[in-house]
């Protein structure tokens, strides 16, 4: 029995030592597996290199690298780390790779000053150089939204197509509206000037016999339900004042039909509310705007026992009339409290709209 018992002790010793050695060795296996992998994609990401530099109007750079831009490395942090520009110019957001293309890239700037020398940095190499351009994006026209917004409307038969036609990451979503250019960004013929991303930028709207207001950008809502119609809204607790004529201009483009004159608009209408979970909400209208009209807009939710809650609109969250709300400030709904809606701002009307959580 001693004997079978050592014999035992042995064997299992044996078969343990044995997974143990094993389960080490394939650890060190992976382990060096992954950073064969790491110097390879490092490897990769340090090949690539600019190949052309085109510049598209004066917030619009087209860039061919010899190889596409690893998607790890395609978010904004990192892209503002790696394309790093002289004299105060700035990338506004995420490069877009071209439908069509292999490795060129919409890449959205801040203003550029006509004349003024610029060098791209790309990953701390200094790759080009060259000189601000002074073409502006030519647009149609100017329409008032609502009574603190308006847009800017393109049209691609005048030769503007906005970014989100021509790049990979939205065809699918625009459908057949999307087109692949060529390398001279032509399609059919035509030769088109591209729209970037707004993000960032800034018009002036000028009251006769005023002073200019600043209006900036509201975001993602460029190309919504099928135009080209970006919408910019002036700053907080601003109006346009009803019989009053405005004119709009911008530094980086021309607006055919710049002026407007401001009429009153009625506000949006909320029709009910209720709770998506404990730090969300949905708001619905009583139509659809059919556009991005809630972005930006906020929300006050006050409790029965006083304490409020304010939730913003969140990013192309809309379906029809209906649009999603997160709490701000890490702040959640109570369980089994009741709260009174209430828009921030004029944007919208709400009568004895409630949330019984």
């Amino acid at each position: 029995m001693k004997k079978k018992y050592l014999k035992y002790v042995v064997l299992t010793t044996a078969i343990t030592t044995g997974v143990s050695v094993y389960s080490q060795a394939s650890e060190v296996h992976a382990s060096v597996q992954n950073k064969v992998e790491q110097n390879q994609q490092q490897a990769y990401a340090d090949m690539i290199q600019v190949v052309k530099l085109k510049k598209l109007n004066s917030i619009a750079l087209e860039i061919t690298f010899s190889k596409p831009i690893p998607q790890e490395e395609l978010n904004l942090d990192q892209v503002k780390k790696n394309f790093v520009f002289s004299n105060g110019l700035q990338l506004t957001n995420i490069p877009q790779l071209k439908t069509g293309a292999k490795s060129t890239y919409i890449v959205p700037v801040s203003v550029q000053k006509p004349g003024e020398k610029y060098t791209l940095t790309y990953k701390g190499k200094k790759v080009r150089t060259f000189i601000g351009s002074e073409k502006k994006i030519e647009l149609n026209s100017v329409r008032q939204v609502t009574n603190d917004t308006f847009e800017l409307e393109s049209f691609r038969t005048d030769g503007i197509l906005d970014y989100q036609y021509v790049v990979a990451a939205d065809a699918d979503e625009v459908g057949d509206l999307a087109v692949t250019l060529n390398k001279h960004n032509k399609y059919n013929g035509v030769r088109y000037d591209i729209i970037p991303s707004l993000r960032d930028q800034k018009v002036t709207i000028t009251p006769d016999g005023g002073q200019p207001i600043v209006a900036s950008y509201v975001p993602f809502t460029q190309a919504t339900d099928g135009r080209q119609a970006p919408k910019f809204r002036l700053p907080a607790g601003q109006t346009l004042q009803p019989g009053i004529t405005y004119t709009v201009t911008a530094d980086w483009a021309t607006v055919k039909q710049s002026k407007f004159t401001a009429k009153e608009v009625a506000p949006l209408v909320i029709q009910s509310a209720k709770q998506i979970n404990a730090t969300s909400v949905e708001i619905t209208l009583t139509a659809d705007p059919k556009d991005e009209l809630f972005a930006l807009r906020q929300v006050k939710l006050t409790a029965e026992g006083g304490s409020e809650l304010i939730a913003q609109y969140k990013f192309t969250s809309r379906k029809g009339a209906t649009g999603t709300f997160d709490i701000l400030n890490n702040g959640s709904l109570k369980p089994e409290a009741t709260y009174k809606v209430t828009p921030v701002g004029a944007w919208a009307e709400a009568k004895d709209i409630m949330i019984q959580n």
